[in-house]
């Protein structure tokens, strides 16, 4: 089912952001705000042309709920008060980018929608556009060249020029720049260069088969998602430059129609795997998501910048990318990004984010438990969620659940203890004089099992000291007997938990376990 959330997701926040995810309502076609030709909008996809004020854009809101439409397109500024107004009705609300025309929009949406009912040859057609437009821009430079994806993928290239090199017929052959080359040019700064830059730009890099290039970044909005590669070693006049920048932008509203393809064609969709994640484990009325592996894990990946969680979304899809995961299975959900990793080696598995994460490539994952049921995915996702949530406290980059389960038991049986006993055991914690020192030697205590001798040795003072220490715990935990083993285990959860102390606590090593 395509929908308005649907479409926004699948262009990118290059071209459209999703304010308001609203009900799933499937899109069957589109429609303009005030056109008189056609008044009905029941399932209509809303294009609010016109809506540039809040007053104008509520009224949108209110006509599009009134009617059941399956959402709403506006130009930003979008006023809280519309994206209020569109949860409120459960309606999907989408931001068209700065930079993209109305018209523009209008002929990929309506591309998208025919894609469901001719997906190949609407696919075909975006291909062979790419093709032509390849050729076009080979002329304007006399130069052959060839059109990439951010994960060094040939999209299309040129027929025209006689001048050529190995990396250019290596790269058509392959449907990929080499490896090595890939890496010469990650090692100059060719790709960092490409990710900020807005102007055409020369690369060289000492190796006999790679001639002189010009590359383009081929941009939607803000986002990078393509470039264009000339073997050209000329100088570029003001007119061709610009006539060359014209074209990178039609070439990314085509990139943009088939990455959409892409998406639409998959069957990992953000929509598909977040339902897998909902739906309860002994529910029938949705077919289980294929896995992509005999055992996968469920990621939560940490919020990058403050951004929403859709904009996320489209960032760790085209971070994935570029770190050779053609097809990463990801949605957004309750603020955040989860991922269906594989068990295994090799990119989109466990141990490629993790070492992804570990060097600092990627930001904080924590990974739940490997399953081989689809039925089990939503227990896996509220444990992913809890993983992450202990690693950022423990401040470690990438954990699964069996790194962590003890942490992860102790924050969820904290969650559930009585407010009285935190209360309680939070004042020993307060800032007057030496209580600082009270709950840690309380836990030391604990841990240590009652043992005045080995709790002194681990916290380095006299039993006098901690004696003394527990006669005045005793009297400030009031209703709370520590002789009682249950007790004394519910204290010992809310001290790891509530105190912040997520790390091992030291004890005295037991020689009498050591067989």
């Amino acid at each position: 089912m395509v929908t308005a959330c649907r479409i926004f997701e699948s262009f990118g926040p290059g071209v459209t952001t999703t304010l308001v995810a609203g009900q799933p309502v499937e899109v069957t076609g589109l429609h303009v705000y005030g056109d008189p030709a056609g008044a009905t909008v029941g399932g209509a996809l809303v294009l609010a042309t016109g809506a540039l004020t809040a007053e104008t854009q509520l009224e949108v809101m209110d006509s599009a709920t009134e009617r059941q439409a399956a959402g709403v397109l506006l130009r930003g500024p979008v006023d809280d008060r519309v994206r209020h107004r569109a949860a409120d009705g459960h309606l999907a609300l989408g931001e068209l980018a700065e930079d993209v025309g109305w018209a523009q929009f209008i002929s990929m949406a309506d591309a998208m929608l025919q894609q469901v009912h001719a997906p190949l040859d609407n696919a075909h057609d975006a291909h062979q556009r790419i093709f032509r437009l390849s050729d076009d821009i080979a002329e304007l430079l006399a130069a052959p060249i060839m059109v990439e994806d951010l994960r060094s993928k040939v999209v299309a290239y040129s027929a025209f020029g006689e001048i050529t090199d190995q990396v250019r017929m290596d790269s058509i052959l392959g449907r990929a720049v080499p490896d090595k080359i890939v890496t010469q040019l990650r090692a100059a700064g060719t790709f960092r260069r490409l990710a900020v830059s807005h102007e055409p730009f020369k690369v060289e890099i000492e190796d006999p088969s790679f001639l002189t290039r010009l590359v383009v970044p081929i941009r939607v909005g803000p986002e990078v998602i393509g470039s264009i590669w000339a073997i050209h070693d000329g100088e570029l006049t003001p007119q061709k430059r610009q006539r060359l920048l014209d074209m990178a932008r039609s070439l990314g509203l085509l990139l943009v129609r088939l990455r959409a393809h892409e998406e639409l064609s998959s069957r990992y969709t953000a929509d598909r795997i977040r339902e897998a994640f909902r739906i309860p484990v002994d529910s029938s009325s949705t077919e289980p998501l294929v896995l992509p592996a005999r055992e996968v894990r469920v990621a939560a990946l940490g919020r990058l910048n403050g951004t929403s969680a859709q904009n996320d979304l489209a960032v760790w899809r085209t971070v994935f990318r570029r770190h050779a995961w053609a097809d990463p299975i990801l949605t957004d959900m309750e603020g955040l990004v989860f991922a269906i990793l594989t068990d295994g080696d090799g990119p989109g598995s466990w141990a490629w984010a993790r070492s992804l994460s570990l060097n600092g490539r990627i930001g904080q994952v924590g990974a739940s438990r490997p399953t081989s049921s689809a039925t089990a995915l939503p227990a896996r996702n509220r444990e992913a969620l809890e993983v992450l949530g202990t690693g950022v406290a423990l401040e470690r980059p990438a954990v699964s659940y069996e790194e962590v389960w003890a942490q992860v038991v102790i924050r969820r049986t904290h969650a559930n203890l009585p407010c009285d006993l935190i209360h309680d055991l939070s004042r020993l914690d307060d800032k007057g004089r030496d209580r600082q020192a009270l709950a840690s030697t309380l836990l030391t205590w604990l841990m240590n099992w009652g043992d005045y001798n080995r709790a002194a040795r681990t916290l380095r003072l006299h039993p006098n000291t901690v004696r003394q220490r527990m006669r005045r715990i005793e009297h400030l935990l009031h209703g709370v007997d520590l002789s009682d083993p249950e007790q004394r285990l519910a204290v010992t959860l809310v001290l790891q938990a509530h105190l912040h102390r997520d790390e091992p606590v030291q004890t005295e090593p037991d020689d009498t376990v050591a067989g």
